[in-house]
């Protein structure tokens, strides 16, 4: 059964295409996937992000967040959030998410739609005495608000000032949160409201004429600024090592859910490693394509598609640990064809 956002109607109205994503109904695009996309490199763009999960975390003590999440929840004040990954006992990733620090005791933990049930049964198992979660997914809606005018387009939205508002920080409002985070490669904003709230401030910003945009556009977007998605890069599989993301793990003096394993991987390495390619042609890879290098199988495309931005495709993927180095040449196979890419890296 699919789910609806309190959004749903509005898309209807702007003559959204719809597609399932976990559950839910989402808007793939409204007019131009492509469109959608350059409106955010060049202007403002809008999204609905309502289906992903969000949890308030009230606690005593950091102990309990301390010991699931792998970027240090201690080193969080008051208003901060940071990007961070729940892991297995095998450093495998549960999933990737934001958390926020709302007050003295309050966390908001910002989740992946697709992992909602099994990140609230995640918690819950490992929830210890004094510590409550509360799934507000339903009781709230959200919107992103990306691009080179997100901020004056936040400011006129929200009627407020937020020039001060740094680069993942945020702030409460009565019943709204302000966060500067986003998932582009552009600044960007995440609003977090009541429903009705939500209704109103989407309703405002296409007054003002922000181009409304769906998971099409985000996904290019994400690959042109090289970040990764759950359920394709990053999976119960990866582990932060070869997924490039041992920046968003602290390891000194912690011991959390997977610590031990990923400190084996620092010290014996990775199989494969997280890799980012441009082809030399239009024509797209997509997830499970072979990556090969001297005729030669190595590793296995993840995502891709055509990008607006670098004028060619461009993927994601994982690639032979010793091969995983910007310059080289490699082989992907799309529709039994070989076509030629290299080895690169976002300059977003």
């Amino acid at each position: 059964m699919n789910r609806k956002t309190a959004l749903y109607e509005r898309h209807r109205e702007l003559n959204a295409q719809f597609i399932d994503f976990y559950g839910w109904k989402m808007p793939l695009y409204y007019k131009s996937i492509i469109e959608e996309a350059n409106a955010v490199r060049s202007m403002v763009g809008m999204f609905d992000i309502s289906h992903m999960a969000r949890f308030v975390i009230s606690l005593k003590e950091i102990a309990f967040l301390d010991k699931l999440l792998t970027n240090g929840p201690k080193l969080l004040s008051l208003g901060k959030a940071q990007y961070t990954l729940l892991c297995n006992e095998n450093g495998g990733i549960l999933d990737d998410t934001i958390l926020s620090r709302l007050d003295k005791s309050r966390y908001l933990l910002v989740v992946n739609a697709g992992n909602r049930d099994k990140i609230s049964k995640w918690l819950e198992a490992h929830r210890e005495k004094g510590v409550n979660i509360e799934d507000i997914t339903e009781e709230t809606g959200a919107i992103a608000i990306q691009g080179p005018k997100a901020e004056e387009l936040t400011e006129k939205i929200l009627d407020i000032k937020i020039s001060s508002l740094k680069r993942f920080n945020l702030l409460e409002r009565e019943t709204t949160i302000i966060s500067r985070t986003g998932y582009t490669g552009e600044d960007g904003f995440e609003i977090f409201a009541p429903p009705e709230k939500i209704i109103q401030y989407w309703n405002k910003a296409i007054e003002f004429g922000t181009t409304p945009c769906g998971l099409g556009a985000r996904d290019i977007l994400r690959l042109e600024a090289g970040y990764c998605l759950y359920g394709n890069e990053l999976t119960e599989e990866r582990n932060p090592i070869e997924a490039r993301l041992e920046r968003f793990v602290k390891l000194n003096n912690r011991n959390f859910i997977g610590s031990e394993r990923i400190r084996q991987f620092l010290l014996d390495g990775t199989k494969e490693k997280f890799i980012w390619f441009k082809l030399y042609e239009k024509i797209v890879p997509r997830k499970g394509n072979e990556i090969r290098y001297g005729g030669v199988r190595k590793g296995i495309v993840t995502s891709g598609g055509y990008s607006p931005l670098y004028g060619t495709s461009i993927g994601m993927g994982y690639i032979e640990s010793k091969l995983a180095i910007e310059g080289i040449s490699i082989e992907i196979v799309i529709r039994d064809t070989i076509k030629n890419a290299v080895i690169s890296k976002s300059n977003i």
